[in-house]
């Protein structure tokens, strides 16, 4: 059982992908419940001082959080312990900044410059599905999100065109579908968890029965890797623009 408050959390204890300065006091800012969890994102305070260097302390941060001049996937947040994770657009547009929280191999999670018409797009990954009422059909993605898809006829056969582990682009923040990218071989991904966490390349392989996939990237360097950390980025190429692991 844990013990002590979960308001709290000193600074070496944080998650080693937060890129703060360790000893320089007791405390740092600990995130909110919300799209995702402690060690899968930061706290938008977090990205605003510490690693944006934006402001020096909380109450600015907090000051200009308050002033509605800072939007995740679209949408004016305030709350300083936001969490912000995968995928997510941070938008700044006094300072012109646009980011996306892209996976890294040192990291874990990094933020990277994105182009202007990348600022309503986000690939979002599946993680589930279920009918609800009226035999529609209810997605869920990896941000915490759920996108329902309308039936007409609920007694049809239908085709299973959406599966968990595929990802969609959607545009931010209405949530409608841009395009679909399905978990096979041939398409181009991205790692998102263990030890090599931020390799492109294609999946040029998939063993369902292990449930691993095989990513090739440059110089033909190829990874192994659990096939829930494989996140597809597009059919050809990637949809959005990524750093590639060294």
């Amino acid at each position: 059982m844990v013990k002590g408050s979960r308001k709290h959390l000193k600074r070496l204890a944080a998650p080693g992908h937060w890129q703060i300065k360790r000893k320089v006091r007791p405390f740092t800012v600990r995130s909110n419940p919300g799209p995702h969890t402690l060690h899968a994102g930061f706290p938008l305070a977090v990205v605003i001082r510490d690693m944006l260097n934006l402001t020096n302390t909380l109450s600015e941060t907090r000051r200009i959080l308050s002033l509605g001049l800072v939007k995740v996937d679209g949408r004016i947040r305030r709350d300083y312990k936001y969490p912000v994770g995968l995928m997510d657009v941070i938008e700044i547009p006094e300072t012109k900044t646009l980011l996306r929280v892209v996976p890294e191999s040192r990291h874990l999670l990094q933020l990277h410059k994105i182009p202007k018409r990348e600022q309503a797009l986000k690939p979002c990954k599946i993680t589930g599905k279920n009918t609800v009422a009226k035999g529609h059909i209810q997605l869920h993605l990896h941000d915490g999100r759920t996108i329902l898809l309308q039936v007409t006829d609920p007694k049809a056969k239908l085709k299973e065109t959406y599966r968990p582990g595929d990802t969609l682009l959607i545009k931010i923040p209405n949530q409608k579908i841009q395009h679909h990218i399905p978990l096979k071989e041939g398409i181009t991904a991205v790692i998102t968890g263990g030890d090599h966490t931020g390799f492109v390349g294609k999946l040029i392989k998939i063993d369902p029965d292990n449930r691993l996939g095989t990513l090739q990237g440059a110089g033909d360097k190829t990874i192994l890797t659990a096939i829930r950390y494989v996140f597809p980025l597009g059919e050809e190429k990637s949809l959005i623009s990524i750093p590639e692991a060294s």
